[in-house]
């Protein structure tokens, strides 16, 4: 069942904002399929989405699938050391006992071929990624291990099978280390692992040799200790299996969650990507997101500006627009405006535009910036052609002859963004200013060109001259000719249209008539393209009726992007060898050649690491039983043995401690914490373990010569006899029958006991030695090495005469036992010493996956960071996240809030007109935008200030700076507060204009200018929202903001200009006016205004109580409204990381309180 979703958008908490969607027919076939919850079972991939809708689920099983080719896939590298082992073992049985007979030494050559030949498929195996070995993969990586241990298996009972002679102790320390092995080395499931294979290696390591034994009168003592000692090995390999198992399953979440993370930030980066490139052209993000958090070291700020020759720019302005603004609400108008420049977005995609600004009901764009292009004229022709006639939308809706006015003209642009916030991409240069002047002298539904934009028409339109240079003085100082399009001489083809014809072509529903538009065009530029505005919509409407539902589109889109996480997952997890990936980063030694990161994994330790440690006590323990079996009963052994329990049990039980925080008390978790924390005395104490038990053994086997002598088990004249007779026993054959029998009944077999006991148990020591996680394999080898050498030399050199009489018992074989059990003891050291190297290079290689985790998380985050720190400054933090969560919005949704108390501030430059020059000694203008991005940053510093916090930039609109307050989703005040307290923000705003001026001032007195500032204030309730989906465009509406501009116009240089109604609410706060006078105010008529003059004396502390009053409440940072905080990844990875810079001003707040003065604010939706 496909998964579905809910078709609501959905509000936010605080029921602030909503989402809502206009009649569309679009609209109506995209509703989106209802998505089920995620199961208990499941596992939720990328909390809010892996693909940006809403949570992708990937089932149990297929996680455990995939976790089950991973762990096989990280244990096979092991599977080279299984056969190591077995081949050394083999060796050993071809030329160590040399007696055996020639089938049995044909058959052992034969299973050292067949081991040479699994090695060969076994390298195959590791090369299967090829092409020309990928047809064996499969079949080799399952058959190889299995065949394996078949042969070591076979190769064991065949050898016991085979000898002439032989007894449970012959080959009991490769049984140990073999089962020891098949746990840590073979790359099978558990189950599998622990009921077949381990029982079986158990029972025939255990069973044949005491089945096919010589005669023995301790036969029974000996199979008890050989099953205690094979059976600790196989416990010891179980511990480090679920060691290994743990640390994989840690590396395998790590894994998924790096993939989980790093789709999450890829999906979000790139819609914030594809939000910031809404906004800006790619060359300039990308440089300034290059440039975010760099120093520089120029007198000046970067300016991110470049020129641009034969550009063409288009005006477009609504004629009629204001007579109809007093009969809509604010939210209907913004609304109507959202509709209509969503059209006109659409439009600028189709005609390759790239729009500039929304000013109001104005709406400008550029062809042929930043990309080049010869047919920029034409395209913006086209343009305007289509918004003349999609003007008609408003027409019908407010049943009005409103009208759209075009202008053209081409020429030079200077492109780039002001300033440091709420950048915005805009253009400078006389040749813009000449085309707001074409749009301002053309005629309601025309397009008004100019003759520079004619030249590069190639004669695709018809023309008639328009006189424009006679309505506008400007156009004729500059020495222009205009002419209205009369007529499309080449149609437009239009990809959605070409798209539409075909699909109606296949389904035979395509009419001749389809293209009348097209062809009546030539008749009449209003008929042109008749596709123009709805073309999507005509497209959508094209597939429903081809037979492809858009709901089943987006299942099947949904399951695409299932298979791609599960897909992405799996090469992540099961096709990467860390393996053969660390050689390039360690070198000899397994060490890591960045000395930083070698430090760090000396430090790192992996959680229940410690917990092989048991395995030495265990160990420990074990001698004691198995000894009481075989070995002599004294006091001096047993004390001997006993002795070293109590420092290991110290020195195990304080160092896993912390791995059982719960069950054992703080106190003493916390000092093995801090034990364990210390890198050189966790390594002593491994060093002291495994040295304890080493030498124990060894102590013990001198302890036995000891033992032997002083009990008189055996006298002084059988050691002599025995020691005689080993040096007799190469020419046994040739003394006579009856002496040899008197030399055998001299010694009492049934007192002697068996010295090879201790050489086999020497094994367990070394496995317990090498499972060790606290020392690097260096030590570890050193360790196992050493230990070994000194029992080899005991057995050879110390205990000669007890194993001599060991011989006896096996009728004196050529090579003595002393030899042989030193042989079997050096296979079994350099086995687990390369296996000791394996498992620091598994340990360095999880280590390492751990490290470049954290990188990919670091290098995510900080392009994350600065993407966000992009978008940030292009839209509000809140409305950033709104666009950025709802990936699957329609494009005719709307955004919008509403405000009931706020300040609008307006400040412009009027004599930086006068300044502006494009001659060559200003770089084309280019040294004059330099200046006022200064002036501008300077502007933008204010508002980093604290008590600015509470004031946001709405844009600047060529030198003039426009700002507001009071735009805080986070403010509570209460129904009856005082004005003082509702309007604290006014006052601040004003504070920020006077520090405007200051700081116009101080680059003035460094430019030895003499720029002033005329600004004009105004309060009251506005509506904020986003106009234009595909390119949103911040800005704020309404009457407060018309008066505020109005205020400023018509203001004088140097002062604030403000109403009477602001005037009353600011001398609350102390500050005193010089009336002015009735002023024009278009659309209100006559307003009585007021010039700021300062403040008074008395009133001095009050503006300081005001901000006081105010920054208490910026300091908590409110909890994110658009976030689902209900994934542990989205809360990780979705919270923006300037979040709390941008709410340092906001304040606590229930979700159910609203904006505003303490009522509940109009909350109206807008298009996006």
């Amino acid at each position: 069942m496909p998964e579905e979703k809910a078709t609501a958008a959905a509000n936010l908490e605080n029921g602030q904002t909503t989402a809502a969607s206009t009649p569309s027919k679009a609209k109506r076939l995209r509703t989106p399929p209802r998505r089920r919850p995620p199961n208990e079972g499941d596992v939720v991939a990328g909390g809010v989405g892996i693909t940006g809708g809403g949570v992708v689920i990937l089932p149990q099983h297929v996680l455990n699938e995939l976790y089950h080719n991973y762990s096989i896939k990280q244990r096979r590298s092991g599977l080279k050391w299984f056969l190591f082992a077995a081949v050394l073992f083999n060796l050993w049985t071809i030329f160590i006992p040399w007696e055996q007979a020639l089938t049995t030494r044909v058959v052992n050559c034969c299973v050292f071929k067949a081991y040479m030949t699994l090695g060969a498929l076994l390298h195959i195996g590791r090369r299967s990624e090829q092409p020309a070995f990928r047809r064996f993969r499969q079949p080799l990586l399952t058959i190889v291990p299995r065949a394996l241990w078949l042969l070591s298996m076979l190769h064991f009972a065949a050898y016991v099978m085979l000898q002439a002679s032989f007894s449970p102790r012959d080959v009991l320390g490769w049984a140990i280390l073999l089962n020891f092995l098949i746990y840590v080395t073979l790359p099978l499931p558990l189950i599998f692992l622990g009921l077949v294979v381990g029982f079986c290696t158990y029972f025939n390591c255990l069973s044949l040799p005491v089945g096919f034994s010589r005669p023995d009168p301790l036969i029974s003592d000996q199979a008890a200790a050989n099953a205690v000692l094979i059976a600790t090995a196989a416990l010891i390999g179980l511990l480090y299996y679920f060691m290994g198992e743990a640390k994989q399953k840690r590396a395998f979440l790590e894994a998924k969650k790096s993939l989980e993370v790093k789709m999450v930030i890829e999906e979000q980066s790139a819609e914030q990507e594809r939000l910031l490139l809404s906004v800006l052209p790619k060359h300039v993000a990308i440089k300034m997101r290059e440039d975010l958090g760099s120093s520089s070291s120029e007198a000046f700020k970067k300016i991110y500006m470049s020129r641009h020759e034969n550009v063409s720019i288009l005006y477009a302005d609504i004629v009629g627009f204001t007579a109809i603004s007093s009969t809509y609400s604010a939210q209907d108008l913004v609304k109507m405006l959202n509709e209509l420049f969503a059209r006109f977005d659409r439009l600028a995609e189709k005609y390759q535009q790239l729009r500039i600004k929304i000013l109001g009901d104005c709406y400008y764009c550029i062809s042929g910036a930043p990309d080049e292009r010869p047919d920029h004229a034409v395209l913006c022709v086209h343009m305007g052609l289509s918004m003349v006639k999609a003007i008609k939308y408003v027409q019908q809706k407010a049943n009005s002859p409103v009208d759209m006015r075009v202008g053209i003209h081409t020429g030079a642009v200077l492109a780039g963004i002001l300033g440091q916030r709420q950048w915005q991409f805009d253009v400078y240069s006389k040749d813009v200013e000449l085309a707001n002047k074409m749009e301002s002298s053309g005629k309601a539904g025309r397009v008004h060109i100019s003759d520079k934009t004619l030249a590069f028409l190639n004669g695709e339109f018809e023309v008639e001259p328009a006189f424009g240079e006679k309505r506008e003085e400007l156009l004729r100082i500059a020495g222009l000719k205009t002419y209205f399009i009369t007529k499309v001489v080449k149609p437009f083809a239009s990809p959605c249209a070409k798209k539409i014809h075909e699909t109606k072509a296949e389904n035979g529903n395509h009419s001749p008539d389809s293209n009348a538009s097209s062809n009546d065009s030539n008749e009449n530029v209003d008929d042109d393209n008749d596709a123009t505005v709805d073309d999507e919509e005509l497209l959508a409407q094209s597939v429903v009726l081809n037979g492809h539902s858009p709901t089943a589109a987006e299942d099947e889109e949904e399951q695409i992007k299932l298979e791609n996480f599960k897909q992405r997952l799996k090469d992540e997890l099961v096709t990467r060898d860390g393996h053969e990936n660390l050689t390039k980063d360690t070198n000899i030694f397994l060490r890591f050649k960045n000395l930083q990161l070698e430090q760090a994994y000396a430090v790192y330790r992996e959680p229940y690491s410690s917990l092989p440690l048991l395995a030495a006590l265990l160990v420990q323990c074990i001698d004691v039983l198995y000894s009481y079996l075989v070995l002599p009963r004294s006091t001096l052994h047993f004390i001997n043995i006993a002795a070293p329990l109590v420092p290991i049990a110290m020195l195990v039980a304080i160092s896993i401690a912390e791995s059982f925080s719960g069950m054992l008390p703080k106190f003493f978790v916390d000092v093995s914490k801090r034990f364990n924390d210390i890198t050189f005395v966790r390594e002593l104490a491994a060093i002291i373990i495994a040295l304890t038990i080493g030498l124990s053994n060894v102590i013990d086997m001198f302890f036995f010569v000891t033992f032997v002598r002083t009990e008189h088990i055996v006298s002084e004249s059988e050691f002599n006899a025995t020691a005689g007779l080993e040096e007799v026993v190469t020419a046994e054959h040739l003394l006579p029958e009856s002496f040899v029998e008197q030399m055998r009944e001299a010694v009492p077999t049934e007192r002697v006991l068996y010295p090879s006991y201790l050489s086999n148990f020497s094994v367990l020591i070394l496995i317990a030695i090498a499972v060790i996680a606290q020392l690097t394999h260096l030590t570890k080898i050193l360790l196992l090495l050493s230990i070994a050498a000194l029992h080899c030399y005991f057995n050879v050199c110390i205990m000669q005469d007890l194993y001599a009489l060991e011989d006896d018992l096996a009728h004196q074989p050529l090579i003595s036992t002393r030899y042989c059990a030193s042989g079997l003891l050096l296979v079994a050291a350099l086995s687990l010493s390369f296996l000791a190297r394996h498992m620091d290079h598994e340990d360095r290689v999880i280590f390492k996956w751990k490290t470049e985790v954290a990188e990919q998380k670091e290098t995510a985050n900080d392009m994350r960071q600065r993407n966000e720190a992009l978008v940030y400054n292009v839209l509000p933090v809140h409305v950033a996240e709104h666009f950025m969560k709802n990936a699957k919005r329609s494009h005719d949704d709307l955004y919008s809030q509403s405000y009931a108390e706020v300040g609008v501030l307006f400040a412009s430059m009027p004599n930086f007109s006068d300044f502006y020059s494009e001659e060559t000694v200003n770089n084309q203008g280019l040294e004059c935008l330099r200046f006022l991005n200064e002036v501008i940053s300077d502007f933008d510093a204010l508002l980093e200030l604290p008590q600015f916090q509470d004031i946001i930039k709405i844009k600047t609109i060529g030198s003039t700076y426009m700002a507001a307050s009071g735009i805080n989703l986070q403010r509570n005040l209460r129904n009856d507060a005082p004005i003082t307290e509702r309007w604290s923000h006014l006052a601040l705003l004003v504070e920020f204009a006077l520090e405007l001026k200051h700081a116009l001032h101080g680059i003035n007195e460094q430019s030895f200018n003499h720029f002033v500032l005329k600004m004009g204030i105004n309060h009251g309730p506005i509506t904020a929202g986003v106009i234009g989906a595909r390119k949103p465009h911040y800005d704020i509406w309404g009457n407060t903001v018309n008066v505020a501009s109005r205020m400023e116009s018509t203001g004088k240089a140097g002062a604030i200009q403000v109403t009477e109604e602001t005037c009353n609410i600011l001398e609350q706060f102390g500050y005193t006016f010089q009336q002015r006078g009735l002023v024009a105010v278009k659309g209100k008529g006559q307003l009585m205004t007021y010039y700021l003059q300062g403040k008074s004396e008395s009133s001095a502390a009050e503006p300081k109580a005001a901000v006081e009053l105010h920054e208490p409440e910026a300091v908590p940072a409110a909890a994110p409204l658009s976030l689902d905080c209900s994934a542990e990844l989205e809360a990780d990875i979705k919270t923006p990381l300037l979040k709390l810079k941008a709410q340092d001003a906001a304040t606590e707040t229930n979700p159910e309180t609203c904006l505003g003065n303490g009522t509940l604010a109009e909350s109206q939706s807008l298009l996006e």
